[in-house]
């Protein structure tokens, strides 16, 4: 009997680690496909001969796939199972890079972004709700800081490496290795990735039901006071993003090679904040964890603003509280991920679809309003993410820190993770 406890749990944790191993690989796909061309974007304008505002829209139409993607995938998850969509979403990606890869018009390449987003979507939702599905509560916040925390790792390495593609190929050459990568995950995850939900009763699927279902999950005090702390926080990252090769490759004139590098660093600022975020969630709860989040996005943003109005408009006063920045952001996605599933147990997919579609519908926003400001100067994107992230700070202030449901979440969460 021993012998085949020990068998079992031998598989067991053998399982656990190649579904964690399956997700990490698909889990910096999005922004693979923003980190791998941001370097690219001054030549896709040239090449393609468009303008610069056309050249910052294929983050933002790939923005809107994966919103608008996420819609769909969360119910239809919940009825249907996690895995067939995950294998979905990876065959839309590989779709859209090849499309990318073949495209020499600006309005062929958009389209090709919002296919990739749309691909993007699944796995981004469909991830999430996989971890929510088999680990619970402050247990699911600590698998999801390893799993970030993994990840980060990664893609901590994308900038550079597509500054160096950027630099020595033509910017083609990004599709068609995201498109092969993407392919050997589809391929991997159809033979050895496992299905978390079997338990499709709870759902029926109707256009009425479904909007009922999103209309409750987003009216939730809970929900939406996770979620708003989130969005902001993924806005401004957005607006960065959009307006950062421009800035500092066109305006303050470094190599790509250096912006890489300078990419690389805000990275490593989102490790550092995933891996301090996933000692501190086994010891505090969820609501201080984000209270301390969005209270390093407030403060470093607004440091930025005041040195560049007070005319220190150079690349040490943006990239050091930037880098201060994606430490808080390493906080708040790892608490959102939790935090928006705790109040809907038997909703999980639907939970995470309503949360991601609206962080990356307003990323897309932010992405699309920052492609029409000017990138001469850091005065507007600064004002622009400084704003986000006092909203971000208000709305953990006002929905989050005084709801006792959530307190009691956070609670609850700490003592079934102490019980196990």
């Amino acid at each position: 009997m021993s012998n085949t406890n020990t068998m079992n749990n031998t598989q067991s944790e053998s399982n656990n680690i190649t579904f964690k191993l399956l997700l990490i690989s698909t889990w910096f796909l999005g922004v693979m496909a923003v980190k791998f061309i941001l370097p690219s974007l001054p030549n896709i304008a040239e090449q393609l001969h468009t303008t610069s505002t056309l050249a910052k829209y294929t983050i933002s139409l790939f923005l809107f796939g994966k919103a608008l993607g996420m819609i769909a995938f969360g119910p239809l998850s919940e009825k249907y199972g996690r895995k067939i969509f995950m294998l979905i979403g990876l065959a839309l990606f590989t779709l859209g890079n090849l499309i990318a890869y073949t495209s020499t018009t600006i309005t062929i390449l958009l389209i090709a972004r919002f296919i990739q987003g749309l691909g993007v979507s699944a796995t981004v939702m469909i991830g999430r709700a996989m971890i929510n599905d088999k680990y619970k509560n402050n247990k699911a916040a600590v698998v999801f800081s390893h799993i970030f925390l993994a990840a980060s790792v990664v893609i901590a390495f994308l900038p550079m490496l597509g500054s160096l593609i950027a630099t020595y190929y033509q910017w083609q050459i990004t599709f068609i290795i995201m498109a092969a990568y993407s392919l050997i995950i589809f391929i991997l995850c159809f033979f050895f990735l496992q299905e978390t939900h079997d338990d499709h009763s709870n759902v029926t699927l109707t256009l009425n039901n479904v909007f009922n279902y999103y209309k409750m999950i987003t009216s939730h005090p809970v929900f939406l006071g996770y979620v708003l702390c989130s969005i902001f926080m993924i806005a401004g990252e957005s607006a960065f993003n959009t307006a950062s090769s421009f800035l500092f490759i066109k305006t303050f004139g470094i190599s790509k090679t250096t912006y890489g590098m300078l990419i690389t660093s805000l990275a490593v600022g989102h490790l550092i904040g995933t891996l301090i975020c996933g000692q501190l969630v086994k010891k505090y709860d969820l609501v201080n964890m984000m209270g301390t989040g969005v209270t390093i996005l407030a403060v470093s943003t607004l440091s930025m603003t005041i040195f560049v109005s007070l005319g220190f408009n150079n690349l040490p006063m943006i990239i050091i509280p930037m880098i201060i920045y994606y430490i808080g952001t390493g906080f708040v996605m790892t608490i959102t991920s939790v935090g928006t599933a705790v109040p809907f147990p038997k909703l999980i997919g639907i939970s995470s679809a309503a949360s991601l579609s609206l962080n990356f519908t307003f990323s897309a926003v932010s992405s699309a309003v920052m492609s029409h400001l000017p990138t001469h100067t850091a005065g507007p994107v600064s004002l622009l993410i400084a704003g986000l992230g006092v909203a971000a700070f208000i709305s953990w202030y006002i929905l989050i820190a005084p709801n006792r449901e959530a307190n009691e979440a956070g609670k609850l969460a700490m003592n079934e993770s102490g019980n196990r």
